[in-house]
């Protein structure tokens, strides 16, 4: 799958816990934390109320014509005492619970790189790097929000609004009721408008990923468009998948609004139930000014923790719409793994009626071939023929339909994964460095190593001469966002940290494709000394480098066509006799190019 494809995998059903589901076994363990945290965000709540208490009975005093002089400045010192409680308690919840959000986000973030660590990569590559971004990056920073402010706020709310209800019941049963008469419509309405506006969240999530797999794409292609001036159609495709996802937020918040405005709207209009039934109750003499301006005041506020806690719910559902690629991802079931480590007894690899496929697409038929210990198997074809398929098969990158693979006689099924990788070292054609220095990347094949051995791995692949010549050497940093080597030098760390790993069965993926003839020297020099006395699968394109092979494969459309040493298979006149005749003829071309005078 390219940059921008995006996963079509039907994506699980959306609902107002499926993020909290993502976190619930680590949130589990900073249960106390978190308990902490709501306690404190409760405390910090309950004095925001001090100050109405204090105002009330301020303006009791008042109407009953008592001196207030004293009075007010006990209650003003309450009050300032109380507001910086509450802000402390409130600092000290959020910082808590910033502390609980942040463990979880690291916690799932490594999940979910372990759990993509143990999928075959048929199915990691089926990932397109906006979904990668969004699943790994952006998603879970989302649940910052959850964590670090729904829930412990949301709580607490819950809990401040309970005490107002208590409170209020406790003053005057008919006030209070008027007090809370419009909640239960309100709470109907946000429930219809969540309702309604969550219908699209499929829609939205896939549009999401659309866009961001447009920027990924049009990032990694930006030399091509630069190159083929093609800068106006790329930003077009962007800006159709921005338009896309803003439609459909659009939408989504045009079913929103009605009824979700009529919560707000319900929610802040109890003062005036409030005000009419309270003066109804006066003016028959039910209750006093005193209880009145108590409901007033307290009312007035009473839809303070309702509208924090139901706007903690909205954005709480709208987080779960982030939890859907997640989720996907870690419902994947993991590669197979016996997790039998035992040492093998040698490193013959065997296929027999081997068959691999991409997703439905059969691109290995019927494989049968013998690499033997301690021998080179060299993998020719056109392109496409199924080479590297069928190497990647060997470490179990990929994994196999029918048939089996074995190694010193055990099916690789049976080879725990560990097991199987310590004992495979593979060189890929265009080789991976990571963004870290030069010996960090060649270390990366043994932690443990000595810079004396990452030195004399790099030496024995051809490689210290120019790491010396770098700025700092091997404390040069490299990488993907690194311009400072050549492909060939490139090659030549991965072949060094290759051979610090010390495998005994060996892979190339065509190391010397696209080497120019002094690296290709140097690297032919350099894998010579990884793969003495090395199991060696090779797969070719240069067919010059594996003539002295013990076996070559021939391989056409997914079949093997031919085997044998190079004579051999010249005197058959196959299809490897047609590619030695192409390729040195080719060798021979000289390629002409200028205007003609005429």
């Amino acid at each position: 799958m390219d940059q921008g494809q995006v996963s079509v995998e039907a994506a699980p059903k959306t609902g107002f816990l499926s993020s909290l589901s993502l976190v619930t076994g680590a949130l589990r363990a900073e249960r106390g934390r978190m308990a902490g945290s709501i306690a404190l965000a409760t405390v910090s709540v309950l004095m925001e109320m001090l100050p109405i208490l204090a105002v009330y009975k301020l303006i009791a005093m008042v109407a009953e014509g008592a001196q207030t002089s004293a009075s007010f400045l006990w209650l003003a010192g309450g009050m300032s005492v109380a507001i910086a409680l509450g802000y402390a308690c409130f600092g000290l919840a959020t910082r808590q619970s910033h502390i609980i959000a942040f463990n979880l986000i690291y916690d799932l973030r490594m999940r979910l790189a372990n759990h993509l660590a143990r999928l075959t990569l048929d199915r990691v590559s089926g990932m397109g790097s906006g979904e990668a971004k969004q699943t790994i990056i952006t998603e879970p920073e989302k649940l910052e929000l959850m964590v670090a402010h729904a829930i412990p706020e949301g709580a607490s709310a819950m809990i401040t609004w309970l005490v107002m209800s208590c409170w209020l019941f406790y003053v005057d049963w008919r006030m209070a009721l008027a007090a809370i008469a419009l909640t239960p419509i309100a709470f109907i309405c946000m429930s219809i408008a969540i309702r309604l506006s969550y219908k699209s969240v499929e829609e939205v999530q896939r549009s999401n990923l659309e866009m961001n797999a447009a920027m990924a794409e049009f990032m990694a292609g930006l030399p091509v468009v630069k190159m083929f001036n093609a800068t106006l159609d790329s930003q077009a495709s962007i800006s159709r998948a921005i338009i896309r996802l803003s439609d459909v937020q659009s939408a989504m918040g045009r079913a929103f609004v009605p009824m979700g405005g009529s919560f707000y709207a319900l929610i802040l209009a109890n003062i005036t139930v409030i005000l009419t039934v309270g003066v109804w109750l006066m003016h028959s003499g039910e209750i006093d000014l005193t209880t009145l301006l108590f409901f007033v005041i307290l009312g007035a506020n009473y839809s303070t923790p309702l509208m924090r806690l139901f706007d903690l719910f909205h954005h709480f559902a709208h987080i779960s719409i982030t939890a859907v690629t997640a989720q996907r991802l870690l419902d994947q079931a993991p590669q197979h793994d016996s997790g039998d480590a035992r040492a093998l007894d040698g490193h013959r690899v065997q296929f027999d009626g081997a068959e691999a496929s991409y997703v439905t697409q059969t691109v290995l038929h019927d494989i049968c071939m013998t690499a033997e210990a301690g021998t080179t198997t060299a993998l020719v074809g056109p392109s496409g023929s199924g080479k590297s398929t069928l190497a990647r098969l060997i470490p179990r990158l990929l994994e196999i339909d029918r048939g089996s693979i074995a190694i010193a006689g055990r099916n690789t099924q049976d080879i725990g994964l560990s097991r199987l990788m310590a004992d495979t070292a593979m060189v890929f054609q265009d080789p991976f460095l990571f963004t870290d220095t030069v010996a960090a990347n060649i270390r990366y094949g043994d932690p443990e190593a000595s810079d004396a051995e990452v030195r004399a791995a790099a030496e024995a692949a051809q490689a210290h001469g120019f790491i010396t010549a770098l700025p700092q050497g091997y404390d040069t940093v490299i990488g993907q966002g690194q311009q400072l080597l050549s492909g060939g030098e490139r090659q030549r760390i991965a072949i060094a940290r290759a051979m610090l790993k010390k495998a005994p069965i060996v892979i190339l993926d065509e190391a010397t494709a696209f080497t120019d003839p002094d690296n290709e020297t140097e690297i032919q020099a350099a894998i010579s000394a990884l793969t003495q006395d090395k199991t060696l699968i090779v797969i070719a394109h240069r067919l010059h480098t594996i003539t002295h092979a013990d076996n070559i494969v021939v391989l056409d459309q997914g079949r093997i066509v031919a085997q044998g040493r190079h004579a051999t298979l010249l005197t058959q006149e196959g299809l490897y006799a047609q590619m030695w005749r192409d390729y040195t003829d080719a060798g021979a071309t000289i390629l002409i190019g200028g205007a003609q005078n005429g």
